[in-house]
């Protein structure tokens, strides 16, 4: 059972899926981008902004978990030291390495926690760039968007700067080559 939990979940969320569609399906329209700017160009803005927001939450993070985590991985690390049987001492380091992934998963918890609680303020991806309040969209598509958006901000924001940096310099190295094939051509 335990390792077939990923192709449950998955076939519950086709089921629900089918079924919104099944009884929604004349009402779900295709969302519509902002009016004025360049869709794009609000997009990279608002990365800009996460990756700052990212940034902020990564070290808090920082601090909350070094002051959390910081004595018992000094502890362990001291035993480490102070043994001098190889026995032992190897059942010391593997306690300390699942110290360290206690720790991580405790990070991602929390980056994820601090990113859900950013985005319900309002610092939001997807929100700015798309127009939900026109009378196409309807109510339940527009709790959808505002769920994922919730849900993909969250996600960029617990992933950290990095992650936004990446996507960033990869929208960058696309623009570059767009701007070079636009020059041969």
């Amino acid at each position: 059972m335990e390792k077939n939990i990923g192709r449950i979940w998955i076939s519950l969320a086709v089921l629900v899926i089918a079924v919104i569609i099944w009884t929604e399906g004349d009402s779900l329209r295709a969302i519509k981008t902002t009016q004025g700017e360049a869709p794009f160009l609000i997009a990279v803005t608002q990365l800009g902004i996460l990756y700052i927001v990212a940034l902020f939450v990564e070290r808090a993070l920082e601090v909350l978990i070094k002051a959390w985590r910081q004595g018992g991985r000094i502890h362990l690390e001291g035993e480490i030291r102070s043994e001098s049987d190889d026995q032992v001492k190897a059942g010391k380091e593997k306690q300390l390495e699942q110290y360290k992934a206690g720790t991580q998963r405790r990070a991602l918890l929390g980056g994820v926690t601090l990113g859900i609680l950013v985005s319900l303020a309002g610092v939001r991806l997807l929100g700015p760039i798309f127009d939900v309040s026109g009378s196409a969209t309807s109510g339940f598509q527009a709790a959808v968007f505002q769920f994922a958006d919730i849900v993909i901000t969250a996600g960029l924001i617990a992933g950290g700067s990095t992650t936004i940096h990446e996507l960033m310099a990869l929208i960058d190295d696309f623009l570059k080559a767009s701007r070079k094939r636009a020059k041969v051509e």
